[in-house]
């Protein structure tokens, strides 16, 4: 599967599991039916177009020089971007600022990882883009939730912004 499908499909799933109320153990029939809308799209399926404005990000990383340089990239695009150097201290922010979508790495010290992370803004947040990152484990389909997206470091920012741009409607449209 190509990045922008599987990218297509993540945010298609997000957006059925959200018009369902966010139940809890559906995501795997979430993740079907959008592959499977996927797939029909090529036939003249016309998809729902579900835009959402991203404009305030939460870039998460323990790595101070990547955590910048995202940050950075991400501010020169005209995104409004908070910072955090862990979970924890992510959770502090999500509290206290309505974040559009959040961009976390996975292995961080603290008492939960990105992957913690991810399940806390899920439940508390689900409106919230997620877009997971990290060196050092690939994370597939069934490994995130519906919606949450990933992107192997290391990795381009122009693709990181893309992905914080981008709307769920049919192939090709940009």
């Amino acid at each position: 599967m190509d990045q922008e499908a599987y990218n297509w499909i993540s945010r298609r799933a997000h957006a059925l599991w959200q018009g369902e109320g966010c139940p809890h153990g559906r995501d795997r029939d979430h993740w079907s039916q959008a592959v499977a809308e996927w797939g029909t799209l090529g036939q003249g399926y016309s998809a729902q177009t579900i835009e959402t404005t991203v404009k305030k990000v939460l870039v998460v990383d323990d790595e101070p020089l990547i955590r910048f340089a995202a940050v950075d990239a991400l501010e020169a695009e005209g995104f409004d971007v908070l910072e955090a150097g862990s979970a924890d201290e992510a959770l502090v922010i999500l509290q206290s600022n309505e974040i559009d979508a959040v961009f976390t790495d996975v292995n961080m010290p603290g008492s939960t990882d990105g992957l913690g992370l991810v399940s806390r803004v899920r439940a508390q947040f689900p409106r919230t883009r997620v877009i997971v990152t990290s060196g050092h484990v690939r994370l597939g389909a069934f490994d995130l939730a519906s919606g949450v997206s990933f992107i192997s470091k290391p990795y381009a920012h122009d693709a990181l912004i893309g992905m914080l741009r981008a709307h769920v409607d049919r192939p090709g449209n940009r």
